[in-house]
């Protein structure tokens, strides 16, 4: 699935919107962690507990926003180009997250730590890179004659690059984003995309019984309730109002920042991973990976119906978002 979500990114979209995405990602993440980290607190979760969980909260979902907007026929629209770009923006800070935790199940002092994982990180990086560039382009050349050999390739190179990722002591999700990154940019990455669109939409499904999975019985639903709605509405409400006033403090209209907003109120299944990597290393619970679960339940259903229906809650709320558009812009515009 996370293959998908790389092969989803293009990096010519952050290009076009770098600045603006570049901003609001990383605002996004900054802001959205640390009043998490705070909401969490003031409930009576624990330190470490509450940084997992806090972090969990700002990463939105690449696999279910690019669906929407795709669906909608409007992820070439300048609010769909922005939500793709600070995508992009959040799921890198989302794998260099996941390395650090990766390897954290070693034995080995900080130091060691470090050293290697950095080590490993640019092997893995730029080995995906040049044989990208030099190998995989000629390659696909030749293969994209058949449409079903470009398929098989593409999955195929999936699993190579998750097994290099596991060999270096990463795990098998980084290695199948980085794959899917690295043909994302290809000329036949369109083609790849239609002929793996149906096998999304069955990962999708997994994804959503999986998540079902992650709780365990009716009683976890009882006990993680209370908070898990306080963070489910923190997600829902707390994270669009961060994007759009980053949004607004940019001179975009109101609803430029309304729309993209909706795309970032769901967490990730990078959050899913980032919790389950913390379990296993025994920073967590299973309680925490329920909360974090119950969230993602939440607001992944709600947030989709928001965006499906984005331009009929942007009629009912637009006489009240005046305070997210700025007559003088307060950041020098990049756009002409």
């Amino acid at each position: 699935m996370l293959f998908i979500v790389g092969l989803s990114l293009n990096f010519k979209v952050l290009k076009e919107v770098g600045k603006i995405s570049l901003i609001t990602g990383i605002g996004q993440v900054v802001f959205t962690s640390l009043i998490g980290y705070v909401l969490i607190k003031a409930v009576g979760i624990e330190t470490i507990p509450a940084i997992y969980i806090s972090v969990a909260l700002t990463f939105s979902s690449t696999i279910i926003i690019v669906k929407l907007l795709s669906d909608k026929n409007v992820i070439e629209t300048l609010y769909g180009r922005i939500s793709v770009g600070f995508l992009i923006v959040q799921d890198f800070i989302a794998i260099i997250a996941l390395i650090l935790i990766s390897g954290l199940s070693a034995k080995i002092n900080t130091s060691y730590f470090l050293l290697n994982t950095l080590k490993n990180g640019v092997i893995l990086i730029i080995f995906v890179y040049l044989f990208s560039k030099y190998i995989l382009s000629k390659l696909f050349n030749y293969i994209a004659k058949s449409q079903e050999l470009l398929f098989i390739s593409g999955i195929a190179w999936c699993f190579i690059v998750s097994l290099i990722s596991l060999y270096l002591s990463f795990s098998i999700e980084i290695g199948a984003f980085l794959a899917g990154i690295s043909i994302a940019s290809l000329p036949y990455a369109f083609n790849i995309i239609g002929k793996i669109t149906p096998l999304r939409d069955f990962f999708i499904v997994l994804f959503f019984v999986y998540l079902g999975l992650q709780i365990t019985s009716f009683a976890d639903i009882i006990s993680i309730m209370p908070i898990g709605i306080l963070l489910s509405l923190f997600v829902l409400i707390g994270n669009p109002l961060i994007v759009m006033v980053l949004i607004g403090l940019f001179g975009y209209k109101k609803n430029i920042g309304f729309y993209t907003g909706l795309t970032v109120a769901q967490i990730s299944e990078f959050s899913l991973i980032l919790v389950n990597l913390g379990y296993n290393v025994g920073h967590l619970t299973s309680y925490h990976v329920s909360l974090v679960t119950f969230v993602g339940v939440v607001t992944i259903t709600l947030s989709s119906y928001m965006i499906i229906y984005s331009e009929r809650l942007y009629k009912i709320l637009e006489k009240y978002l005046w305070i997210f558009e700025r007559k003088k812009v307060l950041v020098n515009k990049l756009f002409n």
